[in-house]
């Protein structure tokens, strides 16, 4: 399995803002707290159900609208799963690998620590739509690959503000990550027969 270079990446301010913070003397909990290190009650996490449920029905309008050849494109996430069968076991390990590979480093460098800086700095409705125009920036080179992929960059648009949105009513980067994954490996339902 390869290493998962996106999560190290995308780590690397959290990290690094962790150190300095630290050194300045500030307590474990109010350094995690501020870039949403931290468990989320209950609620949240049925929120995130919410979550799923309206970006991965948007998703699959969305794909409707692509020409399937394009989903296979190989510079497109979800054509790492063509070819997979379908059942659970498989769906289990897309899920996983969506989690780890892609979802977690995003929530940890989008929603934690940029949107949790933004926010403190912004308020929310500026600094959480900042947060999402910026996590849409990589995302736009989908349009490189395929001009009919735009109603694909609208969902990752509306997921990135909602994410966004949970992390902040939460205050925790948790429930975005599993809505975040669990949308992630649904949409790759769409590559795998």
């Amino acid at each position: 399995m390869d290493l998962p270079l996106q999560l190290i990446v995308l780590s690397i301010p959290s990290l690094i803002y962790v150190a300095v913070r630290k050194r300045r003397g500030k307590k474990w909990k109010e350094v995690f707290e501020k870039i949403g290190w931290q468990g989320g009650r209950p609620i949240y996490f049925l929120w995130s159900l919410g979550v799923i449920i309206l970006v991965g029905g948007l998703g699959w309008l969305a794909f409707q609208a692509v020409p399937s050849e394009v989903l296979h494109d190989p510079n497109i996430n979800i054509s790492d799963y063509t070819g997979w069968t379908l059942s659970l076991s498989s769906f289990l390990l897309v899920w996983l690998r969506e989690a780890i590979y892609v979802a977690l480093g995003e929530e940890i460098f989008f929603r934690g620590f940029l949107g949790g800086w933004l926010v403190r700095r912004l308020g929310f409705a500026i600094g959480n739509t900042i947060q999402a125009l910026v996590f849409l920036l990589p995302h736009l080179l989908l349009l490189l690959v395929s001009q009919s992929l735009w109603p694909i960059i609208i969902v990752q648009l509306i997921a990135g503000w909602l994410l966004g949105w949970l992390r902040y009513r939460s205050n925790s980067i948790l429930p975005g990550w599993l809505a975040h994954s669990l949308t992630n490996a649904f949409g790759a339902l769409a590559a795998m027969r």
